[in-house]
């Protein structure tokens, strides 16, 4: 019997050394892209001039860079950035507009059905999607796929859009006011 026991034992502990270690390399391959991609991130931060303009600073989260820009604004008193580069190979940009110093939120505007509105058809006529955040915050977005490397280019051309995102602000202007 004992030898039964040793035998089992042997193969228990083959199947969880097979099967546990598995997931621990994928989630370290996962973690080294969102490393990789997230250094080449700052590098095109660190030597492109239009986001040498953003005021960077350190993100609660590791695979995170937030920023914020506020110069030369019209409608919106700044814009808050937020690149993610997540574990599905992507990268998110969020943009975030203040209004009198807060979010564009949905309920604290005058006209929620009619700021939707306008949102999509900026997500249908403009450069970036407009959506709402689990909070009802109002941001405007970009979202990057790296199946065919980094996008280095389209990376440059996306931030050197975020200050056009004031204009938006302005169409949205009616909606927001009480």
């Amino acid at each position: 019997m004992s030898s039964r026991l040793g035998v089992l034992w042997h193969v228990c502990a083959l199947v969880l050394a097979a099967g546990g270690l598995q997931p621990l390399a994928a989630q370290s391959a996962a973690d080294s892209v969102q490393a990789v991609t997230l250094e080449k991130v700052k590098a095109v931060i660190a030597t492109y001039e239009p986001a040498r303009e953003i005021r960077w600073y350190r993100a609660s989260n590791p695979f995170d860079l937030d920023g914020f820009y506020d110069k030369g604004l019209h409608w919106a008193s700044r814009l808050e950035i937020y690149i993610t580069v997540t574990r599905q190979s992507t990268i998110w940009l969020r943009v975030y507009p203040q209004y009198y110093g807060h979010h564009i939120n949905l309920n604290r505007v005058h006209d929620p059905n009619g700021l939707m509105q306008r949102m999509l058809r900026f997500s249908y006529h403009n450069f970036f999607f407009w959506g709402l955040d689990d909070n009802l915050d109002a941001f405007a977005g970009y979202q990057f796929t790296l199946e065919s490397g980094f996008p280095e280019e389209a990376v440059k051309e996306v931030i050197k859009s975020i200050p056009l995102i004031d204009g938006s602000v302005g169409d949205l202007t009616p909606f927001i006011l009480r």
